[in-house]
């Protein structure tokens, strides 16, 4: 079937639309001059076979979604969010949510060519009743006996629980602060989460438990969480919020804790760190518990000293400082060990080429032999 320049157009316009960029911008990063981009949108002429995959790679598409009319958009839920919240996100951030849905595209196709089983995704949860804080708790609950925990147990590397849950999870340092994380359930991947990796530890593990929530208990494709609606009325965020909250700082724990170590600051300071959490996370769920009231929760804000942030679980290990921050680098573009070792196990297995490795690998041929390095992998000849 020949191209229909007409719907390409359309197409290349939308997108461009749903990063939040004008002409200038896409020309001044793909290469392509605004004015033959310009033309493209309005359908005057085909463009070339560069044009296309240049253009499929700046936008994080399928070239063949560009090219067939009737191709679906695998992330339609993403340039949906895009539409519907887009003044809460840059134009970079945009870039981001589409590189993290990119990455969950390219997971799942390395796992489908490599035979890779995933994890059985056997727990499921059906709210009842109304009281959507409850649904909350008892979804946690049950999550914790699904995993075999005990009553006071909370995951220790909870990126790696969600993942052995079937849900993939990427973090990505986003512009907006005020963006904890993301939940997707993509046509192609499946369940995904992002996790803004601007953030410190101990809230990214909060974020990613939110999202995790979400995940469980909605019945929406996609969620966007802000930091602010964690306070909200909005039920499904109250909901998510109390998983997030019973999952990490699980009651029973909290209960058999003395109460008079509720109201000292050292102590809080020092259950906080050993949990894992924020003070913050931890004096809400001290007070919706009602071990401390309202006041006492105010006073220990003011006065409880913020403890370490949690190790980072992909920064672990013997680097040097450089290579530490080279690593903070390339897990700021969301690129987990897991995905990493999927990417050198299909290379190395010859079902991907050097110049797929080092594009799933958002670096360049040359920049491949690093990434092995600092991921502890070896690189095949090609």
């Amino acid at each position: 079937m020949p191209l229909n320049a007409a719907k390409f157009g359309r197409k290349i316009a939308a997108l461009r639309a749903d990063f939040g960029q004008d002409l200038d911008v896409v020309a001044g990063s793909s290469g392509i001059a605004a004015e033959r981009l310009g033309a493209l949108e309005l359908g005057k002429g085909e463009p070339t076979g560069d044009e296309v995959l240049i253009l499929a790679d700046y936008f994080r598409k399928d070239f063949r979604f560009l090219l067939t009319d009737d191709a679906r958009d695998p992330d339609e839920g993403i340039d949906i969010l895009f539409r519907e919240r887009g003044d809460e996100l840059s134009s970079s951030d945009r870039v981001a949510i589409a590189e993290f849905a990119l990455l969950c595209r390219n997971e799942a196709f390395l796992e489908r060519e490599l035979g890779v089983k995933r994890p059985d995704r056997t727990f499921a949860f059906r709210p009842h009743g109304k009281f959507f804080k409850r649904h909350g708790a008892e979804c946690a609950a049950a999550l914790r006996v699904h995993l075999k925990f005990s009553d006071k147990q909370a995951p220790r590397d909870l990126f790696a629980t969600i993942r052995d849950l079937g849900i993939r999870v990427f973090r990505r340092r986003l512009e907006n602060s005020n963006v904890s994380g993301l939940y997707i359930n993509h046509p192609d991947a499946g369940p995904c989460i992002l996790v803004n990796l601007a953030e410190g530890m101990a809230r990214q593990r909060f974020s990613a438990a939110h999202e995790l929530g979400h995940a469980l208990l909605d019945e929406k494709p996609t969620t966007l969480s802000m930091v602010g609606e964690w306070n909200s009325e909005t039920l499904v965020e109250v909901r998510a919020n109390a998983f997030a909250s019973d999952l990490l700082m699980p009651p029973a724990l909290l209960e058999s804790v003395p109460r008079d170590q509720w109201v000292d600051a050292a102590q809080v300071s020092s259950w906080a760190e050993r949990l894992r959490v924020s003070v913050p996370a931890l004096l809400a769920a001290l007070h919706a518990a009602k071990f401390i009231d309202a006041e006492q929760r105010a006073t220990l804000r003011q006065t409880t000293l913020r403890p370490r942030d949690p190790p980072d679980p992909e920064l672990e290990g013997n680097y040097t400082e450089a290579q530490r921050v080279r690593k903070a680098v390339l897990l700021d573009r969301g690129l987990s060990k897991r995905y990493v070792d999927l990417c050198f196990d299909a290379h190395n297995a010859s079902v991907i080429s050097l110049g797929l490795l080092a594009e799933m690998l958002l670096t360049t041929s040359g920049g491949t032999s690093e990434v092995a390095a600092l991921f502890g992998r070896s690189l095949a000849s090609d």
